[in-house]
């Protein structure tokens, strides 16, 4: 049980590092100009991901004793957005709750999410931003401990990240064997062997398709996030459609994904639109909300293109595994809570 294993003092190893991460991640914000913001936890459906039918549901009554459908919070973006109007650059750190109906080595019910936006840089400043702050972690985690989790981890420090668009990924995996349909997602055997094949060094994917409502199997990307015309760059694959979507995706050896951004859509109709063309507006409409409603006060802080910004989520967990070379996720938090972990 794992309340045993904290009083034997075997997790005191793992607490010490979480501490030593989230420090260098707060010292790290605060040297790069962001502000901390302690968005809310019960949200309506605005506080979902992509795939809406992972909101954990909680009933609760109006003042009129109505009962109120509201949600545990997947992600604090939407909020964070508005922020950066008035200040730009803000940050929070938070519990994500998930529901994950399968048992696996990668996923929980809750973990710690942490999500940054700001509106002075781009996808490529995201991507630095990111860049600077796993390697500051890296470094307060060596300054602490040594070589002890993992010992290769100085040439993570010194060596620059890769960069690969998704239309390279799927090339690269054909091009070493693999069967994979264009429009499909990595799966995490896949992005395993895409950090292998390109170094071994952290690696951004990027540019991922940009199809609302894709098939199963395929990439369901968040409805906020921008989409732009592929540049003049061609791509490798002849199934390659002209418009993208301009995010990305953290993957880290032996963990995988690790980390979604993205470029925010700035234009009050285009976000509408693509609203009402996503598989969110779908999901929430079919338990009986509207979602219009729903998002309504979220829309009306999209006032134009000035109020763009950019930004991402970073899972803490992950982060931790890949430092501490955990087998599972499960691993990696004192108290996990998963369909196989829900006490104490």
């Amino acid at each position: 049980m794992r309340h045993k294993e904290v009083l034997n003092g075997r997790l005191n190893d793992l607490t010490h590092i979480r501490a030593i991460a989230l420090g260098a991640i707060r010292r790290w914000f605060d040297d790069n100009g962001y502000l901390e913001v302690i968005p809310p936890t019960l949200t309506g459906a605005t506080g979902s991901c992509e795939w809406f039918p992972n909101a954990i549901g909680v009933e609760m009554t109006d003042e009129l004793g109505n009962p109120r459908k509201v949600f545990l919070r997947q992600t604090a973006q939407l909020h964070l957005e508005p922020m950066t109007v008035a200040h730009n650059r803000v940050y929070t750190i938070g519990q994500s709750f998930r529901y994950e109906k399968q048992i696996t080595s990668r996923h929980l019910w809750e973990f710690t999410l942490v999500e940054f936006e700001g509106r002075d840089f781009g996808l490529t400043g995201l991507m630095d931003q990111l860049e600077s702050m796993f390697k500051a972690v890296f470094k307060a985690v060596l300054e602490k401990s040594g070589n002890g989790y993992r010992p290769n981890l100085a040439d993570y420090i010194e060596k620059p990240f890769s960069r690969l668009t998704y239309d390279e990924g799927i090339q690269v995996l054909r091009d070493n064997g693999v069967t994979i349909r264009y429009g499909e997602d990595f799966t995490s055997h896949d992005e395993q062997i895409l950090v292998s094949l390109t170094g071994g060094a952290p690696l951004f994917l990027t540019e991922y398709p940009s199809d609302p409502r894709p098939k199963q199997g395929g990439v369901i990307k968040f409805f906020s996030m921008q989409r732009s015309k592929r540049n003049g760059n061609s791509s490798p694959c002849k199934e390659s459609p002209e418009e993208i979507t301009v995010c990305c995706d953290l993957l880290l050896p032996n963990v995988g994904e690790t980390v979604g951004g993205a470029v925010r859509v700035g234009n009050p109709e285009k976000i509408r639109e693509q609203f009402k063309e996503s598989l969110m507006f779908e999901h929430i409409r079919q338990i009986g909300l509207d979602p219009e409603k729903e998002f309504n006060w979220y829309f009306e802080t999209i006032l134009d293109d000035n109020t763009q910004s950019a930004g991402c989520g970073i899972g803490f967990e992950r982060l931790i595994q890949f430092i501490t070379r955990a087998q599972s996720i499960k691993e990696c938090v004192e108290f996990p809570r998963s369909p196989d972990y829900v006490t104490p």
